[in-house]
């Protein structure tokens, strides 16, 4: 029977500690290579979710959009940016931010008792730090926000997993962070483990009876 172990990016393994500081600061770090003319709250305010057109960042890859809203981030910052420079200081900088290197370790390092998985909402722009740090080749199920055009908490995305999946909801643990994304998952009777980074024992102990609960429903 198989069983999956979904975890969640930011928060789980990149830190989102005392309210995203470490993701507001490497914003307010970007934004100040190209302007000193804003504050840290100001650069805050101003960085935008969506495109001018209203679509989250995080369920598009369509290159207009995304230049589209590095248009947006121009006109907010008053600045005046390439893409390409943009994106580059962008990965450098995100890349900056802490993560838990052992969480990643302990993650993969259950690939050999069931299939491992990733759900996270993502830009495009973080594609290539998240590969860095997570590996995404170990994984056997990827699925980010960007790439699927959905994201969590909306119903659909927690569909789409389980019907690609193609198990029962009974066999899947689903690790991330925010308290709407487990309560949404609950709603489709996955386990759940709400937990941070930093609470790595938490997340082990969940791993551990999520396949102690397995066994036990195996021997019914």
């Amino acid at each position: 029977m198989d069983k999956v172990v979904i975890c969640d990016w930011g928060g789980v393994v990149e830190s989102h500690e005392n309210n995203l500081k470490d993701l507001n600061d490497a914003k307010i770090r970007l934004i100040k290579i190209f302007t000193k003319a804003l504050s840290d709250n100001e650069i805050l305010d101003r960085w935008p979710a969506r495109t001018s057109k209203g679509i989250l960042l995080s369920v598009t890859n369509d290159e207009q959009d995304i230049k589209d809203w590095i248009n947006l981030i121009e006109k907010n910052m008053n600045i005046k940016v390439q893409f390409d420079e943009f994106k580059k200081s962008y990965e450098e900088e995100m890349a900056k931010i802490k993560y838990y290197k052992d969480v990643v370790e302990y993650i993969h390092s259950l690939k050999h008792r069931c299939k491992i998985a990733i759900l996270s909402n993502l830009s495009p722009f973080d594609k290539k730090r998240i590969d860095t740090q997570y590996d995404l080749s170990k994984f056997d199920y990827v699925y980010l926000s960007f790439e699927i055009g959905m994201r969590k908490p909306e119903s659909r995305i927690y569909e789409y997993v389980l019907n690609d999946l193609n198990i029962t909801p009974e066999n899947i643990l689903f690790i991330d962070d925010d308290e709407n994304n487990i309560l949404m998952a609950k709603k489709y009777k996955w386990n759940t483990c709400q937990a941070y980074g930093y609470q790595l024992d938490k997340i082990k102990n969940a791993v551990e009876q999520f396949f102690i609960k397995i066994i036990i429903v195996i021997k019914k």
